[in-house]
């Protein structure tokens, strides 16, 4: 992906919680209680929170790194944000998405992995006509700087 180009921005919020970030961005369950184990195993992980609800299963919160599941029902998305001191990415496990960055869209599916530079406006949006499962790497106390 070639560089984008930075979108002025007007600051509405900011907050730092993901899991009452990831409640506000409309996902019914979110779940920590099983974070930081040495092994999850995805498929089950799938199968136990299911596609008819959007749900958030946190597996990694360290110091150093956040990895959270997100799974999100077609036509469901984050609010547009953007974070000033950490690059984002996520892989694609199941479905499609919209990522809009900096005003531009991109659809992405199985097996893409998407990384957003730090300060680029974004919002993503599951599409088609099953939930989207993306895997969310970033770390717990980023800021997130909603415009």
């Amino acid at each position: 992906m070639k560089k984008q180009k930075l979108v002025k921005k007007k600051i509405i919020s900011k907050d730092r919680d993901v899991p009452k970030i990831l409640s506000q961005d409309g996902i019914e369950t979110v779940i920590t209680k099983f974070e930081n184990r040495s092994i999850h195993h995805t498929d089950i992980i799938k199968k136990k929170y299911g596609s008819k609800k959007s749900w958030a299963y946190r597996a990694i919160n360290t110091k150093s790194n956040s990895a959270t599941l997100i799974s999100q029902k077609p036509g469901d998305g984050n609010r547009i944000h953007y974070h000033p001191n950490w690059d984002e990415w996520w892989f694609i496990i199941k479905g499609k998405a919209k990522f809009e960055i900096n005003k531009k869209s991109f659809t992405v599916k199985k097996g893409d992995l998407v990384l957003i530079k730090r300060n680029n406006i974004h919002k993503i949006t599951a599409t088609g006509k099953s939930n989207c499962i993306r895997l969310a790497v970033s770390r717990a106390d980023v800021d997130h700087i909603y415009v």
